[in-house]
C-alpha cells in the first residue's frame, strides 16, 4: 500500500501570510494612533478653553469682594506693571471681603478656619521646567497688617501662562483712557474699571509624545475681561478718605479756620457740596 505524502505550507505561503498580517497590523496600529491623537486634541482644546475663563473667574471674584467697609487704612489695591521674559507679568494685589480658600489655623485655638477678611495678590514667575512659560500663583495672607501687600501663603494656579496684562480706567468716557499701574493710596480713590489680558497654552495630556503635534497640543488662547468696581464701593472709598482727613485737619492743635476750608475743600471735590453733614452717612447720599 503506497502511502499519500502530507501536505504543508511551502515558504513562499508563510512569507505571503506574514506580509498580509504585517500590513493588517500596521493599518490597525495606524488607526489607535490617530485615535489617540484625536482623543488628546479634544482633550487639549477642551481644557484649553476652560482654563482661561476659571482663572479670570478666580480674580473677578478677588475684585468684586474687594474690602472697602472693615478696613481702616486705605492700601486697599495696588496694581504693578511687570514683565519676564519678554512677556506681560503684571501683579495685582488688594484686600477681599471673602472667606479664603485655603484653611488657616485660628490664633486663639488649633482649629483651622476660613478668614473673611484677608490679603490676596497675584503674582508670575518663570517656569522652572520649561522657561518660556509663566507660572501663576495667588496669594492668601489673613493677617491684615501694616504691610498687605506682602507676605502669606501661596498657591499655584497655573504653570503654563503665556502672558497677563492688566490695565486700569480712572473715569469711563467714550475713549478710555487705560492706565498700566494703580495704588488706591496714591490715587486715593478705587478704578473705574480693571481689564485683563490672559494668554495661556494646554498642558498636554501625554506630555513626551503630544510635544510632537504642534497644532494639536501646543494650542495658544487668549482672553480678556472688564471688571467694573460698583459706583457705590468706589463712593464709600472715597467717602472714608476724605472723612479720614477732615478729621486729622480738625483735630486739637489745628486751625479751625484753616480746618474748615480744606473740608469745603474736600465736599466740593467730591461734587456732593454744602456742609460737612453731606459727609456723615446719610445714605440717601449715596450713589445709585
Amino acid at each position: 500500500m503506497i502511502e499519500t505524502p502530507k501536505k504543508g505550507f511551502t515558504l513562499l505561503e508563510v512569507m505571503i501570510s506574514l506580509a498580509i498580517m504585517a500590513m493588517v497590523m500596521a493599518t490597525v496600529m495606524q488607526t489607535v494612533q490617530q485615535t489617540n491623537s484625536a482623543v488628546d486634541a479634544i482633550h487639549n482644546i477642551m481644557e484649553t478653553e476652560s482654563i482661561g475663563p476659571r482663572i479670570l473667574q478666580l480674580i473677578r471674584e478677588d475684585i468684586e469682594n474687594i474690602a472697602v467697609k472693615d478696613v481702616t487704612d486705605y492700601k486697599i489695591m495696588l496694581g504693578k506693571d511687570d514683565t519676564l521674559i519678554g512677556s506681560g507679568a503684571d501683579r495685582i494685589d488688594l484686600l477681599v471681603n471673602k472667606a479664603s480658600k485655603t484653611p488657616f489655623e485660628a490664633y486663639d485655638s488649633p482649629r483651622l478656619v476660613h478668614p473673611t477678611l484677608l490679603e490676596v495678590g497675584y503674582r508670575l514667575r518663570q517656569n522652572q521646567e520649561r522657561s518660556d512659560f509663566l507660572e501663576l500663583y495667588r496669594r492668601e495672607d489673613p493677617l491684615v497688617d501694616n504691610e498687605p501687600f506682602r507676605d502669606g501663603a501661596y498657591a499655584l494656579v497655573y504653570d503654563r501662562i503665556v502672558s497677563l496684562d492688566i490695565r486700569y480706567a480712572r473715569e469711563p468716557d467714550f475713549d478710555i483712557r487705560w492706565e498700566d499701574d494703580w495704588d488706591s493710596e496714591i490715587e486715593q480713590a478705587l478704578p473705574f474699571a480693571i481689564e485683563i489680558f490672559l494668554e495661556v497654552e494646554v498642558q498636554p495630556r501625554r506630555s513626551a509624545e503630544s510635544l510632537n503635534i504642534i497644532d494639536a497640543n501646543r494650542a495658544r488662547l487668549s482672553y480678556n475681561d472688564v471688571i467694573h468696581i460698583p459706583e457705590e464701593k468706589r463712593w464709600r472709598f472715597r467717602h472714608k478718605y476724605q472723612q479720614q482727613r477732615i478729621n486729622q485737619s480738625t483735630s486739637p492743635g489745628s486751625n479751625p479756620q484753616s480746618a474748615q476750608g480744606q473740608a469745603e475743600s474736600l465736599l466740593n471735590n467730591t461734587g456732593m457740596g454744602g456742609n460737612a453733614g453731606a459727609l456723615g452717612g446719610n445714605q440717601r447720599d449715596t450713589p445709585k
